[in-house]
Parts: structure tokens; C-alpha cells; sequence
């Protein structure tokens, strides 16, 4: 059972609650379930502290565990068709490192405990080398013996933290590698790591497996499916979501937006997101061709709350009522993202730039996946190698096919460099590489315009273009740099009159933007640089699949399709920062008469659910639908 309409469900108990699981029910836990179509659970076999809620003989059980809790919820959930998998923290277990020392990683200062032991609970990490990796395998072969019914296991935390553990030494050392060298330490922890994952993978079997909390990429050959991990309204941010979706769908097709009820974070027992939030990331989730997870936690009584599952239920039943068109639909992307196949974090803070590339498509109304040099990359119309996306000679090779095939290419920045950055890779690239970016504060004017518009970008190239076909930019110095010269702080730094080369330009279907747009575009929100890649896109990309007249840019506009349908999904609701926080707590609305311009003839369009008509004509080979008026969110199905 693939999971779809997901729970998960933690369940993390310090020692000492004296009513722990006085409400404790499997047949009213599951009803409850039920009641609210949910149709899988990652559910609880060991939680984060290492106490484990099933019958073990190998585990520590929580203390004053009444009851085979595990097994119960097992057997009712299946009862009512709902689908279980084990949940195991393997990267975090208290207890085990408490009573085994000797099994905690160890940091390079030398130290177990790392973290403030009350603000966080990452603060002792075990360590698969030692004597843990084979206690935590026997706890997962001991359930799955124990309960073979069930349904997959879900091993969350994952980590690679290096370990300077004698255990770790050793082995570098008997390897003839050198302990001393760090690299060296954070790659054998990085080995075991996935050397503890084979090993489950062979024992789970044809079960589902998420291997949680590490990238996507490095763990395609262990997980069935995957779930993006984003609470918005949390640390997470509601610019998260979309660059790793982006990603996970290329690298998988089965994918769920784990969200969760929580206002905060998870363990946030008393925060309740509004219905809305809930149901904006449902609608982000059915946008992006995924199923939809919310993520929970059980107070230690045992009985769920009834006041987010009354929730659940009502989102739920939207997510219920339009799978007979959203089953088996798929993203449509015209555009391919590049991204470095040794990326090794998620797409936050650390990768800024494709956070802003994300987010400027996203406004741009443009489909858009996140691609890696290995994947088939003739499906896209155009490709984008962002601003430090340099080209590999595989990617080189790559590249020079789909070219050949008719393709496109926008790059920017250090994009579409060699691997030493000193020119262009591939000869359809007819600017000359000057050298890198040597101003700081830099502007650049459009063809067309007087103006000086900042780049608020520090990184890039000094470019000129005497064979572009089309200029669209030139770069603009500042009058000074930004220093203390003895007599004058430079505060106030005005562009010169006169450019010094080319800002942006085309030759032939390759475009290159000379600086860092998509970082800056992350830093800085500028409309200037969106409506530059605007003009490259326009320019570049043949028959999009999908232009929009009168949405603005705060909506999202998307297309999937399943075969037997195209979806338009228009989502009219979008955040507001309210101090710190990021917050939904009502839907936006979008007039009637914005219009969707679809590639393709079709001879109905109606919104679903309710299948009520909607208006369209055909012209040019394209679709132009006119919408309604839109609170929140409105899909429209599309048949030929």
C-alpha cells in the first residue's frame, strides 16, 4: 500500500507521566482515524527518547507500558484499511547512549553531550560503528518477525555527523586511511551511515522505507517514496516547500508533502494551525502532482485530539473528493533546473540561489523540476543553470545533445562556466569570460532603459558580447567601492554614465546573465531582475505550456496531468509575515476574469469537484480559460 491521506504521528514520552495512556483505545484511536479518511499512519514503534511501545525483548519499553500498543494499532488500523508503518528514530535514542556510553558519537572536541540538554533534544547521537548499528537492526528484524503485516518502516534522523569514536579510528586507520584527517573521519561516517541503511533496506524488503532526514538524492536507492518535511509556519519557512519538491518529484514518483497541524514546530502541543494554513498546503501539495501528510503528536493519555481531527477530517475530505482526477497526475515542467549532482543539503539557506529560482518561477507562473546531470533532460524545453552551476564534462555532454535537439539555455553568473571558471564550457556560449566579478556594488541598464538597476549581487563574471544576437543588459560600475580611503567613508556609492560590458545578452538559444540573479533574488526580492529572466524566458522557451493574464504574482499557477486529465491549479492564498512568524489564518481571493492559457485543444472545462462548467475558447492550438472568481484555490479538469 503506497501511502496517500498520511498521519504522522509522533508519539516522544519522557519518563514519569503518571496518566500515560489512560485513554489508550486501538479501536477508538483507528475509528477516529477512520472518521477522518485517513488512510495511512507513520506510527510509533520507538520514539525519540529510545523507549519503545511494543512487546520487545531486545528494546527498552516505556516505562509502566501497559499494554502491546503497537501491535493493537497494527491490527485496528488494518481492520478499517488504513495502512502502518513502523516508525524508528535511529539517530537519536537516549536511553541506549545513557546505559551504553560507549555507543554515543563522539565530536571532535571529544565530547558525547553537545547540545543544550533543555532547549534541544539533539544532544547525544548514537553511532552505527558501534555496537548500536546491530542493536538497532535487531529491533527492526525483532518487529518485522513480530508483526510481518506491517506495513513499512520510517527511519527518521538519520545522521553523518563525523565520529571521532575509537571505534570509528579504528576502522579509518585499518581501511590506510588517516584518522587525523577530517575528511577522512566525515566520509567513513557518511559510509556507515548508508552501509546501516543497505542493511535494512535487504531486511524491509518489498515493504515501503523512507530513510528521513538526510537529501533525497543520496538516498534513491533505499527509500520506496518520498516525504518532503516542511512545517511552513515553523523554522521550515513557506519557501521551502517548493525547491524540494521540485527535486524530490524527478528523483521519485511516488512523493508527500509531510506537513504538519503544529504552529510552530513539532512538539508543539498547544499550537493549532488554522484550517486555512492546513488546506494551503494541501492545495501546495495537489499543485505539485504529491500526495499530502500532516504531521501530529499524541498526548501521552493515548487518545487523539479531537480538535485537530476535526481538522484532519475537513481537509482530508477535499484531498478525498478530487482523487478520481489528482490519482496518478503528474507535474508539467518546461523548464529543468540544474542542480549539482554532489548537493548534499537540503535547498535552504545554504543553496540560496535555488530558493530564489523557486520562488521567481513560482511567480513567474512557470513549471519548473529540479534536475541533476545523470537524469533524462530531453523532456524539458529549457534548461537553467543557476548562478554557481558550473559544467561538468558529463554535463558538458549533456548539454551539447539537448542543444542539438532543439533546447534552450539560460545560465547566470558562474552558470555554464568550466569546472575552473575561466570561460564558457561549450562554444555556443559566444561571450567572452573578462574575468570574475570585480565590483561589489554593481549596476546594470536594460537595451531599452536609462535607468541603473542594482545587481545586489557580489559574485558573477566581467562579460562582453560583440557576437550576441541580443543584448538585453550592460553592466554599470559605481563610482566608488564601498572603503575607508583616510579622509572618506564611501556610504553613498551612484552608478557611472558609462557601462563596462555586457549585463545580460543571447546568442543563438543560449542566454547568460552575467551575476548571481537567483541568490540575489533570495536576498533581495528585486521585480527589476524577475522581469529580466522574464524577458530571457519569453525569448527562449517555445509554446510554454501555461501563461497566465491577470494572476498576480503573490498567486501560484501549475499544471498536471494524469492522461485522462490536465489540471489547472490556481492558488489565490499565500502567507503573511506577522512578526516572526510566517502566518495563514484566511483565504486570499482572486477576481473573476484572470484567464490560463493551456498548450493543447480540449473540448471541456469544468472545476473539480463539483464539476461545474467553466468558461474557455479555443485559439492558436491554446486553451484560454477564463477563471472564476477564486478564494484560495480553484482546480479546473481539462479533457481533449
Amino acid at each position: 500500500m503506497k501511502p496517500i491521506r498520511e498521519i504522522h504521528l509522533d508519539f516522544h514520552n519522557q519518563p514519569g507521566i503518571e496518566d500515560f495512556l489512560k485513554d489508550w483505545d486501538a479501536e477508538v484511536f483507528a475509528e477516529r482515524l477512520a472518521r477522518s479518511h485517513v488512510r495511512y499512519i507513520n506510527a510509533f514503534a520507538k520514539c525519540n527518547l529510545g523507549f519503545c511501545y511494543y512487546d520487545t525483548a531486545i528494546g527498552t519499553k516505556y516505562p509502566g507500558l501497559p499494554c502491546d500498543m503497537m501491535g493493537e494499532l497494527i491490527t485496528a488500523c488494518h481492520k478499517r484499511g488504513i495502512g502502518v508503518t513502523a516508525y524508528f528514530n535511529t539517530g537519536l535514542d537516549h536511553e541506549a547512549c545513557r546505559t551504553h556510553r560507549e555507543w554515543s558519537k563522539v565530536n571532535r572536541n571529544g565530547q558525547v553531550l553537545t547540545e543544550e540538554r533543555v532547549k534541544s533534544h539533539i544532544f547525544r547521537m548514537p553511532c552505527y560503528e558501534t555496537g548500536y548499528g546491530d542493536y538497532q537492526y535487531a529491533l527492526i528484524d525483532e518487529f518485522l518477525t513480530k508483526y510481518p503485516e506491517v506495513d513499512g518502516v520510517f527511519l527518521d534522523m538519520l545522521n553523518v555527523a563525523p565520529c571521532y569514536g575509537n571505534e570509528c579510528l579504528e576502522a579509518i586507520r585499518a581501511e590506510g586511511g588517516d584518522p587525523l584527517d577530517d575528511e577522512a573521519v566525515a566520509r567513513h561516517s557518511y559510509e556507515s551511515t548508508m552501509r546501516f541503511c543497505e542493511r535494512v533496506k535487504k531486511r524491509v524488503g518489498d515493504r515501503n522505507l523512507i530513510c528521513n532526514s538526510q537529501p533525497y538524492w543520496r538516498m534513491k536507492e533505499f527509500s520506496s517514496h518520498i516525504e518532503v518535511e516542511c512545517l511552513p509556519s515553523g523554522r521550515w519557512g513557506y519557501d521551502f516547500f517548493a525547491p524540494n519538491a521540485a527535486y524530490a518529484r524527478t528523483i521519485n514518483d511516488h512523493t508527500l508533502y509531510m506537513t504538519g497541524r503544529f504552529q510552530n514546530n513539532w512538539g508543539d502541543f498547544g499550537g493549532l494551525k488554522p484550517l486555512a494554513s492546513m488546506e494551503n498546503d494541501l492545495w501546495d501539495a495537489l499543485s505539485n502532482g504529491m500526495g499530502y501528510s500532516v504531521g501530529d503528536h499524541m498526548p501521552p493519555t493515548g487518545r487523539l485530539d479531537d480538535r485537530v481531527y476535526d481538522n484532519v477530517e475537513k481537509v482530508f475530505a477535499q484531498c478525498m473528493a478530487m482523487e478520481p482526477w489528482t490519482d496518478g497526475a503528474r507535474y508539467v515542467a518546461d523548464i529543468g533546473v540544474v542542480v549539482p549532482l554532489t548537493s548534499s543539503t537540503y535547498f535552504r539557506d545554504g543553496e540560496r540561489e535555488y530558493t530564489g529560482i523557486a520562488r521567481m518561477l513560482g511567480e513567474l507562473h512557470v513549471g519548473f523540476d529540479f534536475v541533476n546531470e545523470t537524469m533524462e533532460l530531453s523532456r524539458y524545453k529549457l534548461l537553467i543553470l543557476p548562478d554557481r552551476m558550473r559544467m561538468s564534462s558529463a554535463l558538458q555532454k549533456k548539454v551539447t545533445e539537448f542543444l542539438q535537439k532543439g533546447g534552450s539555455v539560460l545560465s547566470a553568473g558562474l552558470g555554464g562556466l568550466d569546472e575552473q571558471a575561466m570561460r564558457f564550457a561549450l562554444p555556443e556560449w559566444r561571450f567572452d569570460v573578462i574575468g570574475e566579478k570585480r565590483a561589489a556594488t554593481s549596476y546594470y541598464r536594460l537595451s531599452d532603459d536609462a535607468f541603473s538597476y542594482a545587481m545586489y549581487s557580489a559574485s558573477g563574471i566581467e562579460m562582453q558580447a560583440p557576437d550576441a544576437d541580443c543584448v538585453y543588459a550592460y553592466a554599470v560600475d559605481a563610482h566608488f567601492e564601498r572603503k575607508w580611503d583616510g579622509f572618506h567613508g564611501h556610504y553613498y556609492l551612484p552608478p557611472k554614465t558609462e557601462s563596462v560590458g555586457t549585463a545580460a545578452a543571447r546568442s543563438g538559444r543560449v542566454c547568460h546573465i552575467s551575476f548571481g540573479i537567483f541568490e540575489a533574488y533570495y536576498e533581495a526580492a528585486y521585480a527589476a531582475h524577475r522581469e529580466l529572466v522574464k524577458a530571457c524566458i519569453d525569448d527562449l522557451l517555445c509554446e510554454p505550456s501555461l501563461l497566465c493574464t491577470g494572476i498576480p504574482t503573490t498567486a501560484r499557477a501549475t499544471l498536471t496531468a494524469n492522461g485522462k486529465h490536465t489540471l489547472l491549479h490556481v492558488k489565490a492564498t499565500y502567507p503573511e509575515r506577522r512578526g516572526l512568524a510566517p502566518v495563514i489564518e484566511s483565504h486570499c481571493y482572486l477576481p473573476g476574469g484572470c484567464e490560463a492559457s493551456v498548450l493543447g485543444e480540449y473540448r471541456t472545462a469544468y472545476l473539480i469537484p463539483s464539476r461545474e462548467s467553466v468558461d474557455f475558447r479555443i485559439e492558436a492550438g491554446r486553451t484560454v480559460v477564463t477563471l472564476p472568481e477564486i478564494k484560495g484555490y480553484v482546480c479546473v479538469a481539462l479533457e481533449r
